[in-house]
């Protein structure tokens, strides 16, 4: 650490590097190479490393996460919501990790599967916005590929509910949301108002 703190980074790696040589199983010298490699930038060379530090420690949810942040800045979705998946296991109630999820999801065009994480987002914390603004959106998104199926063969909906289903998800969303903004000033009140009801 002391080679990182005077600016010899490449001298703290070689010690890392041979820590990890003598011990695989060294959580401190693997997540200092780990966080070494990522503030330089190298981002290839600290995903291989943190596959590596996952493979031995895979209960670590926080490295899954920084991995899947990792992937995400590399535009891999796939990969990105696998170890969102191995996060929820590990942190099955927490409602931040199943929004990115969800995110996540919908980005690939999984609406039906984003629309199930959103429902578990507003299920485990009640007045979360993010969470009915995706309900919303991703309900008025299937009903809109439903109404026209040439614009976007590849989403996936197979699971996705009903139209009187979708209907009442997005009709619901939309009250929590004008409901959330009652205490907002009249501007953002208005101008979420008028997107809702678009």
């Amino acid at each position: 650490m002391i080679n990182e703190a005077v600016g010899h980074p490449d001298e703290a790696k070689t010690i890392y590097k041979e820590m990890l040589e003598a011990d695989e199983t060294n959580i401190l010298a693997s997540k200092r190479l780990i966080a070494l490699l990522k503030s330089y930038g190298h981002i290839g060379e600290t995903v291989k490393q943190l596959v590596a530090y996952l493979d031995i420690h895979n209960n670590d949810f926080e490295a899954w996460l920084e991995l899947s942040n990792l992937y995400l800045t590399q535009n891999l979705y796939p990969q990105a919501a696998f170890c969102m998946e191995e996060v929820i296991m590990q942190q099955p109630a927490n409602h931040y990790f199943h929004l990115c999820y969800a995110e996540i999801s919908y980005s690939m065009g999984n609406f039906d599967l984003a629309l199930k994480e959103y429902l578990r987002v507003v299920e485990l914390s009640t007045d979360n916005v993010r969470g009915f603004y995706g309900i919303k959106l991703v309900a008025d998104r299937i009903r809109d590929i439903r109404a026209k199926p040439k614009r976007d063969q590849n989403a996936r909906i197979d699971d996705a509910p009903q139209p009187a289903t979708l209907d009442r998800l997005s009709q619901l969303a939309t009250e929590r949301l004008v409901a959330a903004y009652n205490g907002a000033n009249d501007t953002c009140k208005k101008t979420a108002e008028e997107w809702l009801k678009a």
